[in-house]
């Protein structure tokens, strides 16, 4: 749209209004003054006409804050037309979706690949995975390599550009979104807590739950001793983003979601990565309990964290490099084992980090 540079900004042209408004009272003053002078004008209506001409210069003043809200006015509702005509990304299936069951559910990655609007480097490249029912991938590697865009692709944040992601066999694209979410417990490394009690939070994930299943996941999740100690219990408010609990607390009401849920198939996005030893060993005994029966998949740093897993998936620049168990993978002494001995040595000599 055309746009003057006088009156793009809003100081210059509130400035300029002023400016304008003042010099022309100034004007008027003068030139009465000057007539006053030669006689062409009386003493006593000087001051008369100068209130009249002041008077016709607040319109003026009004008709340039007018067209000021009109040009912010087409400004959003260009904005608001962009956003409403923006295409959805990721739209609903029209199959029906099977009956819930135990015991997780299959996940197949076949040559999936995906690149951020925007950026043109590959966030995934390629990658194929596939994880049996039941059983716990673990995916590791340096930051940036695509481990977390890999789990959003399951919860179907994003679609592939190439490559197709399958639960239970069925293209991910087929399901409806609230069927496929529904089947996926997410504990993710930053909980999001809205400021409501600890109940609310807790049965975002099933809101028809019933107070004995709430006491049950809380109990599993290792919050039962931390909410009896308070005085309104579960009724506590959590305050903004969960000011009020630490860490470990936040994480804990995570997981006591995710076992409200029950859902076959858990993605734990580096669960513990912010937690003192003491928190961790809590919420680590809650997730290895958390784990039992459904497939999982674990995003983390610490290798110590990943190495019971069924399968190690090793991944760098968005490919998979390496794939195994623990031993086979330091077996091989690739990308795996160069990864372990540097958190070895890390661990060994903190202040060499």
């Amino acid at each position: 749209g055309l746009r003057l540079p006088f009156f793009s900004d809003l100081t210059i042209q509130t400035a300029l209004v002023e400016t304008v408004t003042g010099l022309g009272g100034l004007a008027v003053v003068i030139t009465g003054a000057a007539l006053v002078n030669s006689g062409d004008l009386e003493r006593t209506m000087l001051p008369l006409l100068t209130l009249l001409a002041m008077a016709a210069f607040l319109p003026v003043s009004e008709i340039a804050n007018i067209g000021r809200q009109l040009a912010e006015t087409l400004g959003g509702t260009r904005r608001l037309h962009g956003v409403h005509s923006e295409p959805v990304a990721v739209t609903d299936g029209a199959a029906a979706a099977p009956e819930a069951h135990g015991g997780g559910a299959a996940l197949t990655l076949d040559k999936v690949s995906f690149t951020y609007p925007g950026i043109k480097s590959h966030a995934l490249d390629g990658v194929s995975l596939d994880l049996p029912a039941g059983r716990t991938l673990a995916l590791v590697g340096p930051s940036g390599a695509g481990k977390t865009t890999l789990a959003h692709l399951l919860m179907r944040f994003w679609d592939p550009d190439e490559g197709t992601v399958s639960l239970d066999g069925r293209d991910l694209r087929e399901w409806r979104l609230d069927d496929l979410r529904g089947r996926i417990a997410l504990v993710a490394q930053d909980t999001y807590l809205f400021n409501d009690t600890i109940r609310g939070n807790i049965l975002i994930a099933r809101p028809d739950a019933s107070e004995a299943e709430v006491d049950a996941a809380v109990s599993r999740a290792a919050l039962e001793d931390f909410t009896a100690a308070l005085p309104d219990g579960l009724d506590t408010e959590v305050g903004e983003r969960g000011t009020r609990l630490s860490g470990g607390q936040r994480q804990r009401i995570a997981i006591a979601r995710a076992f409200l849920k029950d859902a076959p198939v858990l993605i734990l996005d580096e669960a513990t990565s912010h937690l003192d030893a003491l928190n961790e060993q809590a919420v680590r005994r809650a997730l290895d309990e958390l784990m039992v029966d459904r497939t999982t998949i674990v995003i983390a740093h610490r290798l110590s964290t990943v190495r019971d897993a069924d399968q190690i998936v090793v991944m760098e620049d968005g490919r998979v490099r390496e794939s195994g168990s623990h031993a086979q993978l330091l077996a091989q002494d690739g990308l795996y084992a160069a990864l372990v001995a540097r958190q070895l040595a890390v661990a060994a000599n903190p202040a060499a980090d």
